[in-house]
């Protein structure tokens, strides 16, 4: 995998050392080393190399699992090593209870993102995202939001940062509503995430009364979840994020 080069691209690239599975269980029976790099999901790659995995390999492949320890089933493995039906070794950087102390087994330091300079990038890193929500509503790297950024076309516009479910006709009614009320928006974006969307909108000028504005909103507009006025986002007066800042949840009745 790599995220610079789609898979179309690398078939496309020049020699004949690279040949295609057609599934999974083509790789075992071809494969002498097997590298892991799949995230763990419970009901997809628990044990995606199990007692059946390793019946189809060849006896002396090497495993090398740098993903999740769950995938490999530890337990098989040590009965394969026991049987002397599989002879390769198991390489992984998180200890196997099943395997421990087995000479096949080879373990490394899961040390990655512990070391000083790992730690420090990214305890920065989590600060300059966070400063960057409160500032301009931009999101990076959430686990349950889509990934939002809006670059400032005026600065002098005001921004506003909503929440709300992921229902068709949501976005519509916000609109409607901004332009009910006089608003100008000069752009906006809407992002989704499963269940939940995440709309910025920049509107020429400020509002007369931007908490007014959001009671109201949320109280017209069905499916608002939460909204957030941050006022003049790209004006930093004294470090502060904007001239007004102002949060409001709409509870569920």
């Amino acid at each position: 995998y790599d995220p610079a080069l789609s898979l179309d691209a690398a078939w496309r690239l020049p020699g004949e050392q690279m040949t295609r599975a057609s599934s999974i269980d083509d790789l075992l029976k071809e494969a002498d080393y097997i590298s892991l790099h799949v995230p763990y999901i419970k009901d997809k790659t628990h044990h995606l190399i199990d007692a059946e995995a390793l019946k189809i390999m060849k006896p002396g492949v090497s495993i090398c699992n740098f993903a999740r320890g769950e995938i490999v089933d530890g337990a098989a493995l040590r009965a394969a090593y026991e049987s002397g039906t599989h002879n390769g070794k198991y390489v992984s950087d998180f200890a196997d209870k099943d395997l421990m102390g087995h000479p096949n087994h080879l373990v490394m330091p899961h040390l990655g993102a512990s070391t000083g300079e790992a730690e420090e990038n990214s305890a920065g890193m989590a600060a300059d995202q966070i400063i960057d929500f409160l500032e301009t509503g931009s999101i990076r790297n959430s686990v349950n939001f889509p990934d939002a950024r809006l670059d400032p076309k005026d600065t002098q516009s005001s921004r506003l940062c909503i929440v709300n479910e992921n229902s068709p006709g949501v976005l519509g009614a916000v609109t409607s509503f901004l332009g009910d009320k006089g608003i100008n928006i000069e752009q906006q974006i809407n992002l989704s995430r499963g269940g939940i969307a995440y709309t910025v909108i920049d509107m020429t000028g400020q509002p007369d009364d931007p908490a007014g504005l959001q009671e109201e909103l949320g109280a017209k507009v069905e499916g608002i979840l939460s909204s957030r006025f941050i006022g003049v986002p790209f004006h930093n007066e004294l470090g502060r994020p904007g001239t007004f800042y102002h949060v409001t949840w709409f509870q569920e009745s």
